[in-house]
């Protein structure tokens, strides 16, 4: 499996009476809005990404991100935006790695190298 670094994006918790919760919305390049992709994040000030959003999509590029409080009611705030280069890709392994065995070799006063 490969590794890659992973965000962090964290925000200030509302301060309206009866937030249960918060949604992240986003959307690749620009024009995050209600419609756009999201996941309902529970009553927390931060996440980390992508692991905390399993359908966070993995890809290399700008992608604009959207926060809002929601009630219990459902009905959600204003969206608070943010735009960031991503880069969830992690590059292609080297390829044909081969292990070839060396002649002895010696050290500048010529005397072979003991390990």
């Amino acid at each position: 499996m490969a590794k890659i670094r992973k965000r962090k994006i964290r925000w200030n918790a509302s301060g309206s009476p009866g937030v249960i919760g918060y949604k992240v919305y986003w959307a690749v390049g620009d024009g995050v809005n209600y419609d756009s992709d999201f996941a309902e994040v529970g009553n927390v000030t931060e996440i980390i990404l992508p692991d905390d959003i399993p359908a966070f999509p993995l890809f290399r590029g700008d992608i604009q991100l959207g926060i809002t409080a929601v009630t219990g009611m459902g009905n959600e705030s204003e969206m608070m935006t943010t735009s960031a280069p991503f880069e969830f890709l992690a590059p292609d392994p080297p390829i044909q790695p081969m292990l070839e065995p060396l002649e002895d070799f010696f050290i500048r006063d010529k005397t072979p190298r003991e390990w």
